[in-house]
């Protein structure tokens, strides 16, 4: 999955999900940056999963979702970014 932080108009960031990219909005406050890249990451883990094309939502696949998919490449995430600041 790519980052880009690019120019968006009227949205803090999306998921390009045939592109597997996610687009932030390099104006947003840098303080927004990191909640609008989890929402969007965790937006990208309900695509990649199928989940986010269920005809109806259930509780256990979203929760499987979020702790097979995204809360990893949550850490995964973090610590590349803890990395490259130390």
């Amino acid at each position: 999955m790519k980052l880009r932080f690019c120019q968006l108009d009227d949205t803090f960031g999306q998921y390009k999900h045939d592109q597997k990219t996610i687009e932030i909005n390099h104006a947003i406050p840098d303080s927004a940056k990191l909640l609008t890249i989890r929402h969007e990451l965790m937006e990208a883990s309900l695509l990649l999963s199928g989940v986010g094309f269920a005809d109806r939502y259930e509780q256990e696949p979203i929760v499987r979702c979020m702790e097979e998919i995204f809360f990893p490449a949550w850490d995964g995430f973090l610590k590349r970014i803890s990395k490259s600041d130390g």
